[in-house]
């Protein structure tokens, strides 16, 4: 090879080597290659806990032998005897709600009871009890059992399985309901019948008046009722029997201070207890479960009974309660603040019908302070 020819080569190599340009951008990945063959298998792994049966929680109720021990302890309760005044309140629509199976169902339905019921029942199974709507815990099926709003002061209690019970055994009535009037008034009723002995001595505020007519068959009383005095305008005037709810939240009575510290085992744990189920009556057994309490409290409960007894005594006294065969019953009455306070203070306790139990401290608080103002 001749020099020129083989500058040239070398030339040319020298200029193709200077020219290359950059790396260009990858390539889409190829598809994927064939699955190697399977791996030897894994050693067996041990058998894992076996599970509860689906069938036991059911059985709790619903064995060959639970729902006739639940019938027989509720044939002996006051829901199933119709001792919630059935025949007297269940078929009113105000008062059917807690009256009546009808009533309770039409309530649980749509929040009211919007008429009169023709035929009321008293309560069975199916009042409180629907159709379970889950069954992967328990599940009572409980037809009102959400959080709860008191009708006195709109208090909203969430205590799981009580807001049941909560939703009628609760006050319908505050003192405001009797205490409301801002200027001086008077009140004139007529009384005949058993009753002219019952308010021949009536409470009639300062300038008050008492007249029988000439044959003694009409009793004419004026109640004069200055700002300084409160009317008791019912003979059922209170918070409404049964308030047990209200006084366990201490949220009807009339005095100072949070109460809201009552029994934690709630209605459910004292009178569905072991030695209660559905009969609801509550059994002193059942306080010392799960070390509640180690010893009766009888004594307690009954040196309160005596207290709130020698109170009932006092205001009947003044003519603010008067007594009979059955008990203790309020009176149309104007009465100066403080005696009023100590009637509506033992009523709230009166028709908690617990001698303290479901609240000891706030019901100590209602029945001191009634004892202070009556000179007690």
């Amino acid at each position: 090879m001749n020099c020129l020819i083989a500058a040239s080569f070398v030339i040319g190599l020298a200029f193709m080597s200077g020219c290359e340009g950059p790396e260009g951008p990858q390539g889409p990945t190829g598809p994927a290659g064939p699955a190697g063959p399977a791996g030897p298998q894994g050693e067996t792994g041990s058998d894992g806990t076996p599970g509860v049966d689906g069938n036991v929680t059911c059985l709790e109720c619903h064995s060959a032998e639970m729902p006739d021990i639940i019938q027989e302890q509720f044939s002996r309760s006051a829901h199933s005897s119709g001792a919630i005044a059935v025949d007297y309140a269940g078929g009113r629509a105000s008062c059917a709600k807690c009256h009546s199976h009808e009533g309770f169902l039409e309530f649980a339905r749509t929040g009211t009871v919007a008429e009169d019921i023709a035929s009321p029942g008293a309560w069975q199974c199916r009042t409180c009890h629907d159709i379970h709507q889950t069954f992967e815990q328990t599940d009572y099926a409980l037809r009102l059992n959400d959080a709860v709003t008191l009708i006195v002061d709109q208090t909203v209690l969430d205590e799981g399985n009580n807001n049941t019970c909560l939703n009628c055994h609760q006050a319908r009535r505050g003192p405001g309901e009797y205490d409301k009037y801002t200027s001086d008034t008077t009140f004139t009723r007529t009384f005949t019948g058993d009753d002219i002995a019952i308010y021949e001595n009536a409470a009639v505020g300062p300038t008050g008046s008492i007249t029988l007519n000439a044959t003694s068959d009409t009793l004419t009383v004026v109640f004069d009722v200055p700002t300084t005095h409160v009317y008791t305008s019912s003979s059922h005037a209170g918070p409404h029997p049964a308030a047990q709810g209200s006084v366990w939240a201490g949220k009807v009575g009339i005095t100072e201070g949070d109460f809201y510290e009552a029994h934690r085992a709630g209605c459910v744990g004292c009178h569905m207890g072991p030695e209660s189920g559905h009969s609801f009556k509550p059994k002193e057994e059942n306080c010392q479960v799960d070390g509640c309490h180690s010893s009766s409290k009888q004594d307690d409960l009954d040196a309160f009974a005596l207290r709130a007894e020698a109170v009932a005594e006092a205001l009947e006294a003044i003519h603010a309660i008067h007594s009979d065969e059955e008990g203790y019953h309020p009176m149309y009455a104007s009465l100066p603040r403080a005696d009023w306070n100590a009637f509506w203070n033992w009523a709230v306790v009166d028709s908690d019908r617990s001698h303290s139990a479901h609240n000891p401290s706030y019901a100590e608080e209602l029945i001191s302070d009634a004892e202070d103002a009556l000179g007690l």
